[in-house]
Parts: structure tokens; sequence; C-alpha cells
């Protein structure tokens, strides 16, 4: 096959047979088979993805210090795209990113943009290289990255990124969902622009299970098996703080160290007819995150689980029958917990601010981001976005979980509530403690 590909930059049309488009979306992505082959040692520097230049030869490598923009010079701007964003089995996505940037290039010619892939976390990640750079190489620090929210926190915590208060226009911000927007918010000020989101549900196998899971009494009646992650290692399972939230526990509450115990108890017995009825098994307490019964429910061992949305996505994307249903909850009004990627702009210089900001609002235009996140299996932050996102029935679901959506509740381990609440979760699916045991467990350990 060949396929027609029209640069922005050139006259005419240029031909590419199937392996040279394959090879250009590599290049593209930066992700270069052989070199994979030959050396597979994770690297600190992170590699040009894309360059929305006139000429190949504008690609900087690392460390290159460019140039402040003079009356002739255009600003040329530094981006990390985290590799999340940016699967390499995505050539559509590829082509689109290479096509979103080009574009804003040719209608901004006092900005030239330079994007680089960066490793979503670990070794050679955004906050990790952030952290380095920033210490020892603060000229190859980028203008503008994404970062999730747990990352936002210490970046603003550290002083890598800069408030963007009162800089992006109410027309974005107005039509962010609530807890998108949220997500961006470091006590109170606006560090980071919410770009593509994940919420999470249940997903199940229709041919098997009715979907009945709003309320605890559904689950129940219908006798609706689903594994969650119960075993979570540090702070409060998901699933557990919205159900503590929605039995009328607060989260001043947590955050006061006086956790709600009727409504924890209330959860807590849902949990021990649950276990007896064969609707959870204890099992699940062996499962920290969702990724660790993805593969079980994607060769049909498991009906039901909680997923994010771009694991349901993929999954769905590999030919599985799957519907999407909330997490179960007291009071049955769907909620979910929200995380996402977001827009940071890290440069100190008011121009170059400037011009990051409307690269940042050129890629959450509403068609645009609705486009690139479809292809990438997020959901996107602008309710505009999400009317024309393409996604049915699942649309409107996700759509409403949205508008009822909290923060994760992020804990590195250290808060003693949010120990005691999911040791108490733990002993009654374990079948050592009844709801009252654990909840007067909870207490005497809090007094302690």
């Amino acid at each position: 096959r060949t396929l027609i590909i029209k640069p922005a930059f050139r006259q005419g049309v240029t031909h590419f047979t199937t392996s040279q488009l394959l090879t250009l979306l590599s290049l593209l992505l930066g992700i270069l088979s052989g070199c994979a082959a030959t050396d597979t040692t994770p690297v600190a520097v992170a590699q040009p993805i894309v360059t929305a230049t006139a000429s190949p030869s504008a690609v900087l490598p690392s460390g290159t210090v460019t140039p402040e923009a003079t009356p002739d010079t255009p600003i040329t701007l530094h981006v990390w795209w985290p590799d999340a964003l940016a699967p390499s089995t995505q050539e559509r996505a590829a082509l689109l990113l290479a096509d979103n940037v080009e574009t804003f290039r040719s209608i901004s010619p006092d900005i030239m943009v330079e994007m680089r892939l960066k490793r979503s976390q670990g070794v050679g990640g955004i906050m990790e290289t952030l952290r380095t750079a920033s210490l020892v190489a603060p000229t190859a620090l980028p203008d503008i990255a994404l970062v999730r929210r747990a990352d936002l926190l210490t970046a603003v915590r550290s002083g890598y990124v800069q408030s963007i208060q009162g800089q992006v226009t109410s027309a974005v911000l107005g039509d962010l969902y609530p807890a998108a927007l949220d997500l961006g918010r470091v006590s109170g000020v606006l560090y980071g622009l919410a770009y593509a989101l994940d919420v999470e549900h249940i997903a199940y196998r229709p041919a098997v299970l009715t979907g009945s899971f709003a309320r605890f009494e559904d689950v129940l009646a219908d006798t609706q098996p689903f594994v969650f992650p119960a075993g979570v290692t540090e702070g409060l399972s998901d699933v557990l703080l919205l159900q503590y939230l929605s039995a009328g526990g607060t989260l001043t509450d947590l955050n006061q160290g006086k956790p709600n115990v009727d409504a924890l108890k209330r959860v807590l017995d849902f949990y021990q007819r649950a276990v007896a009825a064969g609707v959870i098994d204890p099992a699940v307490l062996n499962y920290a995150r969702s990724e660790d019964y993805l593969t079980q429910l994607n060769n049909g061992q498991l009906n039901a689980a909680v997923v994010t949305s771009t694991q349901y996505l993929d999954l769905l994307s590999r030919g599985q029958s799957l519907n999407a249903a909330p997490i179960p909850l007291a009071d049955g009004d769907p909620a979910t917990v929200v995380n996402g990627w977001m827009w940071v702009v890290v440069t100190r210089d008011s121009s170059r601010r400037q011009a990051a900001l409307r690269f940042i609002e050129w890629m959450v235009e509403p068609d645009r981001q609705a486009t690139y996140t479809r292809l990438i299996n997020m959901l996107p932050s602008r309710r505009a976005a999400m009317r024309v996102w393409d996604g049915g029935d699942y649309a409107a679901l996700t759509n409403q979980l949205l508008l009822n959506a909290r923060q994760p509740l992020l804990d590195d381990g250290g808060s003693a509530t949010l120990r005691a609440m999911q040791n108490a979760l733990a002993t009654v699916i374990g079948g050592q403690r009844t709801p009252d045991e654990a909840a007067s467990d909870m207490i005497e350990q809090l007094a302690r």
C-alpha cells in the first residue's frame, strides 16, 4: 500500500510505503527498534519525538541552550512528553501529535516547539530528571511538561514548576470538569492544567453478570462478584474511600484523624455480608493495584473488577466484550476517583511562559483534545471535548462520573487514620473480625 501525506512546509505530495511510514512513526516517537535491540540500559536523557520546525536540523542535542528570542528569532519551546501519552502501538496518535504541533508552528511563526519523549516514571522519568537537572543542569530543563497529581505536589513543594493562577483564559478554566480543575490546584493555587484523565469503575462481562453494581444491596441481591485492590500497602483504597464517603463519612473526618465510625461500620457490614454470599473472595487482599489482576480479567478468569478507564478501553481494544458500571456505593449515586496528566510550566522567563500557555491552550482545544485522548484511550479534561469524544454510552457514563469525581487521597503511608481504616477492612474481609470488632480495634489503635 502507498499512503499520501502532505508536509506543511513542502509543496506537492510525498508518497510513503507502509514500511517507510512505520519508520517515520518510530522517529516521531523516538523509539527506534534497532537501538532497543542493542541497548536496554535506561537513559536519563529525553529523546526527541516531534520538532515543529522547518528543518530536521533544528532538533537540539540534550543540554543545548536555546538563545532567548529576539525580534528576529522565534522562541523555541522545549516540551517533555510522557511515554504514557505516546503509545508506540498507536501510529494514528503519533501522526496526529506531529500534525497538531506542526500546525501550531505554522500559525505561530514566533514560536517553535521541540518535543522530547520522557519515561513517565522511574530512572530517566520526568520527575527524576526535573530533580536532577534543577541541581546540576538548569539550562537543560524544559519550558513545559506533563505530570500526574502525585508528581505535581512534589514539583510544587520543590519549586520545580510555576503558578499559572490568573494566566489561563476563563473559557478554558470554566469548561474543565470541577475535579479536573482541582487536580491542578495545590493549596488553592493553580499550578497544573488537566489534559488527559482516567477514572475508576467496574468492568464486567454482560454475558455472565447483570451489571447491578450501583448500590450495596444491588450487588448482594443479584450476587454480582467483583474484585478490587483491597490490599493497598499505602494509604486508603480508592474503593473504600468512595464507599466511606457515600455512607456518611467526610474528608474532614479523615484529616482530623476522627473517622466516622458509623459510616465505616456500614461499609464493613457490606463486606462481611459480601464475603458470606461469595460476592467478595478474601483473595482480593492479595491485590494492591488493579494491574495485579488485569491478566485474569483479560483471560476470562474474572468476570468483574474495578479498573481505570484507560485499562477498560485498552481491554476493549484487545477485543474483550465488557461493559462498565459505577463502583458499588451505599447511596447508589455514581462517584469515582479521577487522576491524570496535567500541563505544568517550568520556565521562569515571562516571555517563554506566555508562549508556553499559548501552546497549552492550543493543545486543549476541545476537538483537538477529544481526538487525541480518544486515540490513546484516555478521557478529556474539558466538558466540550467530552461531547465530541466519540465514546457512545461509555462517554455518558464517564461524563456522569467526572461530574461527581474526587481527587486521589494521596498518602505515603504516614497517616495512622488511613492505615487503621484499611486494616479494619482487611480483618473483616479476612474473617478475623466482625464490623463492630474491627471498628473498636480502629478506635483503640488511633487512641494509642
